[in-house]
């Protein structure tokens, strides 16, 4: 069974992130306050409901708890830390939380939240590729739709050369190089065959990053 995620404010970003996560199969439970836009989003998501997250009672009751990643993507600086200390006390550990600032990042990592996320930067469909995927190691926002990614390289990608997995022309990917090891091999040749548990820096359109994942994570 796959995990279950809550998303937590249906803004534009949390409502993105839970229509994204839903696609890749992810059951979600969105939460906000605004019954129009917990209305906006139910045929989108496993779970909706109108809850005010930074009341403790009702939070646990429409099942958060359930949830093993909540993404709080709540704009006001004191209910984003009050639901941030809710969580932890449930035990969850696993939070990303949108911040408006750098004084509110800087607030939300003292009380210890280990992810946080700024909305204009990291748009709801990057937060995904991240939250799904064992495999992206790290990654670099190049620009508004673009990123620098490195992944260790799965088993449907492995014993199979750059020519035939042909990223480039189905997925807009560049390969730019490969760590093996120790070694790196910069700019490799058409031939070069993969191995799991390479690691492939590429390069490509965020969307396109998503369906290349679909494709070859297990």
């Amino acid at each position: 069974m796959k995990k279950q995620f809550g998303v937590i404010g249906l803004g534009r970003f949390g409502t993105a992130v839970a229509k994204d996560l839903e696609k890749l199969g992810y059951p979600v439970l969105a939460i906000d306050t605004d019954p129009k836009l917990v209305d906006a989003v139910k045929e989108y998501v496993s779970f909706a409901d109108i809850v005010d997250a930074t009341n403790p009672d009702a939070l646990a009751a429409a099942g958060i708890k359930n949830c093993e990643t909540v993404i709080i993507a709540v704009g006001d600086i004191e209910s984003s830390i009050l639901i941030s200390l809710i969580l932890e006390e449930f035990g969850i550990n696993n939070i990303i939380a949108k911040a408006t600032s750098d004084v509110h990042e800087r607030v939300l990592r003292k009380i210890g939240v280990k992810e946080v996320v700024f909305p204009e930067a990291d748009m709801g469909i990057r937060v995904v590729n991240r939250l799904t995927s064992a495999n992206i190691l790290d990654y670099i926002s190049i620009s508004a739709d673009v990123d620098l990614i490195e992944y260790k390289a799965s088993k449907k990608l492995a014993n199979q050369s750059l020519k035939d997995l042909a990223l480039r022309n189905r997925f807009g990917i560049n390969i730019i190089a490969i760590k093996r090891d120790d070694n790196v091999i910069v700019s490799p040749s058409a031939d070069e065959l993969i191995l799991e548990g390479d690691e492939l820096f590429f390069i490509g359109k965020t969307p396109d990053i998503l369906v290349f994942k679909k494709e070859f994570e297990e």
